[in-house]
């Protein structure tokens, strides 16, 4: 996945559902991808 990508319902636990970024319109982007891990910026700013 290109980095600045647009994600949305993001699940930080498999299995456990989405839990980021899931109301109407809210989106994260990937800024930073390294193995299996990835970050992100949510939409208030901050990042995961």
């Amino acid at each position: 996945m290109p980095l600045g990508t647009a994600i949305h319902n993001i699940e930080i636990t498999l299995g456990k559902g989405g839990q980021l970024a899931r109301a109407a319109g809210a989106v994260a982007k990937l800024i930073a991808k390294e193995g299996k891990s990835a970050t992100l910026r949510l939409p208030s700013g901050r990042s995961v």
